[in-house]
């Protein structure tokens, strides 16, 4: 600290009790990277701000490189450790009490929920992210000095960013891109308005969002609320809550600036008289507290993420206040910071990547469905408790021996449950794991189904009856007639849109079949009669106009031909360049940012199977270097990603990726027991 500086104790870390950090309040003039400046390159200066962070909370520093495997949990920082980033408009952010300097200016900073990146507004007006650390920075919108944004916030786990726009006409609406730039969700709207907002005509600002899943076998708290003008001037706060059936947002109260809490099960807000109330959303009734009597909030609240305290912005300074006061008129306040800015609070917790040596693929993709699936007696009830949890109405099972079978088992099975046989018999483990997805509540209405991928040698016929004997449904599938295979499984109904893969492009196959449209196969670029038949009873609607996603080239020569009967639909090629690159393709073109990722290598048939159970799969040729274009799709995916799971009897790999997509801040965690959506 410099003898012309007045010194302050500022927040850094968050407790129970309170928010602690050190610095110093600049003379006017004085550049706080001057008197602070940043570490002179990208990797110390990563390692810096983790440093800091350790620090701050009693902690060793972590070790160099942070890697850290699973015999090392000491290195690891406790769960839900927090991060306070602090931006005031140049282009200096203060992040754990360490001024760091961007590129250029940083306005209304927030973090992601992995607290690996900052979303912002940057010296152009552009919504962009980077490292904590002020590298990788990536601008998601186009400049346009007609508009002005501000106040982003991520949402959906930190797939999305929603944000406000002031557009041409000068009305504020609420806009989302893709957190990692490129997705199907922005790539095809010309207006990118968020939908639950488009009914009320804008005057919308001051988003804020919370997405909470606490394990896979909970569902996940999605919600948004954002503050809206109503046509008299009247400020109102709008909530749209995901768990709740219907479409759309509505008015929640009276107030302005809303910050939801991080379970979502709060909203801090403004009220009428300028102080801060925290409501309760349950029940559907108001339970306001007000939690502040003489401070002067002028807007982003921020909510600490053991949801103790909130952070708020005033005309002078930073300052937090209890979310619980000690009594009425009665609460505390400390200043954060004793200058203007926006305070945002993150997680600095490490993200997992989780390793499943594939040396036997019976005992993986047992410890896989286990990890990612929940019991059949645990089906949510209806879509409203099911969102982030990941359950089976059906089991593949597939021989270890047969890798013919591969294509075929990956579209049948959808992205659910395979399962492996070895030497014609089934495990009484295995057995003991379709029982345990299948067996439904009696509410369910339908038996749970098995289908085996698989010739009678290779799965006898004995297997079927047992299962059958169990009082469950089973359905056998030729290997060798893939196609057909695809189609048949998908004959419970008719899609709109289809993903079109060649059954000789498994890599492909394996990537796009854990998303939310069936997969049909091709032999090649030849249009089979069966997935023919499927395209031909697509249902087309002006609104909705049918859509066959065709990835890779065979696929995109096979739909483009001509058969007989067929009907005109809209072509999206995904890939097709070079087959190694159709995997990449389909993870970017055909999922909404996902939370998670799989990675496995394109040689192993196994691997890629069981990899598809958990979702989105990237295939990748080798286990010690990535494409270029796999390396810059990794780094831009950061704020996204809460995890990322390698199957590959290489460690190696783990450690590949990790150091693509969080450079070097993760931990490597040996088959988790938990595998959240």
């Amino acid at each position: 600290m410099g003898s012309s500086g007045k010194c302050l104790v500022w927040l850094t870390a968050l407790t129970s009790a309170s928010l602690t950090l050190t610095g110093c309040h600049l003379p006017d003039g004085v550049s706080p990277a001057a008197a602070n400046p940043p570490a002179s390159s990208a990797a110390d200066r990563s390692r810096e701000v983790d440093t800091l962070v350790h620090r701050r909370h009693g902690m060793a520093a972590p070790p160099v490189p942070s890697t850290v495997s699973a015999n090392a949990p000491a290195a690891v920082p406790p769960a839900r450790e927090s991060v306070l980033v602090i931006s005031d408009g140049s282009d200096v952010v203060r992040v754990a009490g360490h001024a760091v300097r961007y590129p250029g200016p940083v306005t209304d900073a927030v973090v992601s929920p992995n607290g690996a990146v900052i979303g912002f507004v940057d010296g152009l007006g552009n919504i962009a992210t980077a490292r904590l650390d002020g590298t990788v920075v990536r601008v998601l919108t186009s400049t346009d000095p007609g508009v002005r944004r501000a106040q982003p916030t991520f949402e959906d786990g930190g797939s999305e960013i929603v944000f406000s726009e002031r557009g041409h006409d000068g009305v504020w609406r609420l806009k989302e891109v893709a957190a990692d730039g490129r997705d199907h969700l922005t790539a095809d709207k010309p207006d990118p308005t968020v939908a639950e907002t488009a009914s009320d005509v804008g005057d919308d600002t001051a988003p804020s969002a919370a997405w909470f899943q606490s394990s896979h076998t909970q569902a996940a708290r999605s919600v948004l609320v954002f503050e809206h003008r109503t046509p008299r001037g009247r400020l109102e706060i709008y909530l749209a809550d995901r768990n709740q059936r219907g479409f759309g947002s509505s008015p929640l109260l009276p107030g302005r600036a809303p910050a939801v809490s991080p379970t979502g099960e709060q909203v801090a807000f403004i009220g009428a008289a300028g102080q801060i109330h925290v409501e309760r959303l349950v029940d559907g009734k108001h339970h306001a507290t007000q939690v502040t009597w003489a401070a002067r909030p002028t807007g982003h609240l921020a909510w600490s993420p053991d949801g103790r305290r909130i952070v708020f912005s005033t005309s002078h300074d930073v300052e937090s206040v209890s979310s619980t006061p000690l009594r009425p008129g009665r609460n505390p306040l400390r200043i954060v910071l004793a200058h203007p800015g926006v305070a945002s609070l993150g997680i600095s917790t490490r993200p997992i990547v989780g390793t499943y040596p594939s040396t036997d693929p019976v005992q993986a993709a047992l410890a896989v469905s286990r990890a990612h699936f929940v019991d059949g007696t645990d089906i949510p009830v209806d879509e409203t408790s099911a969102e982030g949890i990941s359950w089976a109405d059906h089991v593949t099972l597939v021989s270890t021996a047969d890798p013919t079978a591969a294509p075929a088992a990956a579209a049948v099975a959808s992205g659910g449950p395979i399962l492996f046989v070895r030497d014609g018999r089934l495990s009484p483990e295995v057995r003991d794991e379709i029982l345990r997805l299948l067996q439904h509540p009696r509410h369910f209405g339908r038996p749970g189904t098995v289908d085996i991928v698989a010739g009678p040698t290779d799965v006898p016929d004995s297997i079927a009856s047992e299962l059958r004997a169990a009082h469950l449904r089973v359905r056998r599938f030729d290997p060798s007639t893939a196609a057909t295979d695809a189609a048949a499984a998908t004959a419970g109904g008719f899609s709109s849109t289809y993903v079109v893969v060649s059954r000789d492009d498994l890599p492909a196959i394996a990537s796009s079949v854990s998303g939310t449209d069936p997969v049909l196969l091709t032999d090649g670029a030849t249009m089979p009669p069966a997935t023919a038949a499927r395209l031909d009873r697509m249902p087309h609607d002006a609104g909705a106009p049918a859509t066959v996603y065709a990835v890779g080239r065979e696929a995109q020569a096979a739909v483009r031909s001509s058969w007989a009967g067929k009907r005109s639909f809209r072509i999206v090629d995904v890939g097709g360049r070079d087959r190694s690159g159709d995997s990449l393709a389909a993870v970017q073109r055909l999922y909404d940012a996902p939370g998670h990722l799989s990675v496995a290598t394109a040689a192993s048939w196994s691997d890629l199977l069981i990899a598809g159970m958990v979702g989105p799969v990237l295939a990748v040729d080798g286990v010690h270097s990535l494409t270029p274009a796999t390396r810059t799709w990794l780094a831009a995916s950061q704020a996204v990603l809460r995890a990322v799971y390698v199957f590959g009897p290489s460690p190696a790999l783990a450690d590949t990726v990790g150091r693509a997509v969080y450079g070097g801040r993760y931990a490597v965690r040996r088959s988790p027991a938990d595998i959240t959506g």
